[in-house]
C-alpha cells in the first residue's frame, strides 16, 4: 500500500442538539495508515494541522456568517476564532495521550459497524471508508 495521503469519512454526532442524526464528515490524513496505531497518529497530526491553520486564521479573522452565527447559536456557544494559547503544541505527547485513551478504553473506534481493538493489528483503509471515534465519559454523581 502506498503512502499518499487518504480522504476517509468520520462520524460526529452534531453537538448540542439532541433530535440531530449522526453526520459523516470528510477527514483527510497525511499517508494511508497500515495498522491501527498509524490511524491514531494520522488523525492527531491531521488534527494538529487543522488547529494550526485555525490558529493562524485567528490572526486575521473575518466576520462572521448568518450561517455561522445561526450554528453557534444551535450549540448555545458564540466563538470568535480566538486563540489565547501562545504554546505551540507538541505532536508526539499529543500522540501518546491518543494512544494511551485508546489502551485505556477511554476512546474505541469503530471502522463501519467493526470496533478496532488491536493496536498493532494490520487494518485495510480505503477511500471513504467510515470511521467512529467514540469518547467514553465517566459519569459521578450521588443519589439524593
Amino acid at each position: 500500500m502506498e503512502n499518499k495521503s487518504v480522504q476517509i469519512l468520520v462520524a460526529l454526532k452534531h453537538p448540542g442538539n439532541v433530535t440531530k442524526k449522526v453526520k459523516e464528515y470528510p477527514f483527510l490524513l497525511g499517508k494511508t495508515p497500515r495498522t491501527f496505531r498509524e490511524l491514531i497518529e494520522e488523525s492527531v497530526k491531521s488534527c494538529i494541522l487543522a488547529y494550526k491553520a485555525r490558529a493562524n486564521g485567528a490572526k486575521h479573522p473575518m466576520p462572521l456568517t448568518d450561517e455561522q452565527l445561526d450554528g453557534m447559536r444551535e450549540i448555545g456557544k458564540f466563538a470568535f476564532g480566538v486563540h489565547y494559547n501562545e504554546n505551540g503544541t507538541d505532536e508526539q505527547k499529543a500522540i501518546q495521550t491518543a494512544i494511551d485513551a485508546v489502551t485505556d478504553g477511554l476512546v474505541r473506534v469503530f471502522k463501519e459497524n467493526e470496533e478496532i481493538t488491536e493496536l498493532d493489528g494490520e487494518i485495510k483503509i480505503a477511500e471513504g471508508d467510515v470511521f467512529t471515534f467514540v469518547k467514553l465519559t465517566m459519569l459521578s454523581g450521588r443519589m439524593w
